[in-house]
Formats: structure tokens, C-alpha cells, sequence
């Protein structure tokens, strides 16, 4: 075999191996505080927001429930509601996108309407 034979074969197998299927499981565990934020997007609101997660289950700012992981999907399950004003959107339920960056993480409703924000932007502090 001469070098230009082996060259593309040599590269071939550098980019294979370092095309490595992320299959690591996220795992929530522990409190993150930080700001609320809904509505339409001239509108927003913000508000204080804490979420406790410990194994499938937490606690949010405004009741409990239980939560499963999927790529990179979260599906809130709420099984009680600590506030007597309860507003659908406003409490922690359905299915979220997340983002981690360092020890940040970055909530977003999945929601068909465009103009509408309903994030949580929290910080992990244990």
C-alpha cells in the first residue's frame, strides 16, 4: 500500500472513532433557583422559581409531581398543586426542552403557539 492509499483509509478511521453516540442518561438531582418567565413576547413576566429534583420526582415553586427524561425532553407530571389560583401554563406541567450549560439549566415549554414564551432559567445551587 503506498501513502495515498493509507492516508484517506487513516482519516476515515479518526473521524469513526471520534464520532462517539452520546448515550449518557441525564440525571436531575438537587435544587436550581431562578427567574420564571411567560407570556407573549411583548408581555413577558418574570417571576422567582425553584425546582428541587431527587431521582423522578420534584417539587417546584407551585406543587409536586413526578418527571421522566427523554433525549432532550422533559415530561413534568404535576400530582399536586400548592396554589389556588392554578393556571395551566403557569405551573410547572408537560413536556419541556432542556439546555445545560455548566451549571445552568435552561427549561422551554414545547408549545405550538409562536409568540409565546414559558421558560424557566435556572441556576444549580447544590
Amino acid at each position: 500500500m503506498t501513502i495515498k492509499q493509507i492516508l484517506p483509509i487513516t482519516l476515515s478511521l479518526c473521524l469513526f472513532m471520534s464520532c462517539k453516540k452520546n448515550n449518557e442518561k441525564v440525571v436531575f438531582n438537587g435544587t436550581y433557583k431562578g427567574k420564571f418567565i411567560e407570556g407573549l413576547t411583548n408581555q413577558l413576566v418574570s417571576v422567582n422559581a425553584e425546582i428541587k429534583f431527587d431521582g423522578t420526582d420534584y417539587i417546584a415553586t407551585n406543587g409536586t409531581g413526578i418527571f421522566a427524561v427523554e433525549n432532550s425532553q422533559i415530561k413534568f407530571s404535576m400530582a399536586y398543586i400548592a396554589t389556588m389560583d392554578y393556571i395551566g401554563n403557569k405551573v410547572l406541567n408537560g413536556d419541556y426542552k432542556f439546555v445545560i450549560k455548566g451549571d445552568s439549566l435552561i427549561l422551554d415549554r414545547i408549545t405550538s403557539e409562536i409568540n409565546y414564551k414559558n421558560q424557566y432559567r435556572l441556576k444549580r445551587m447544590n
